[in-house]
């Protein structure tokens, strides 16, 4: 073998090493971002059981507004029937 073609192959086997320590090296980080994946879908799933409790919990109050709603509701039409038959009272008495 010539001297050139030898350097070539040492100029190509020092870049597959250079390669393969890239490769290792993107291997690690993607080991830690697995990690770390793991650990944020953790604490997603733990918010998302605590926001089903506070729901769970907030229903007696959501009851107690939609049924506070319909009570005034009745009452607004009470109250307005009320006006209506002391209006026409007023005006039968004249």
């Amino acid at each position: 073998m010539e001297s050139k073609d030898l350097e070539i192959l040492i100029g190509i086997d020092n870049k597959i090493d250079n390669m393969k320590d890239k490769m290792h090296s993107i291997e690690v980080v993607q080991t830690r971002m697995e990690s770390d994946l793991k650990y944020h879908i953790k604490r997603t799933d733990l918010l998302e059981e605590k926001i089903f409790e506070m729901d769970e919990k907030m229903r007696p109050v959501e009851d107690a507004k939609n049924a506070t709603k319909g009570l005034f509701k009745v009452l607004a039409f009470v109250t307005g029937l009320l006006a209506a038959i002391v209006a026409l009272m007023k005006g039968l008495s004249k």
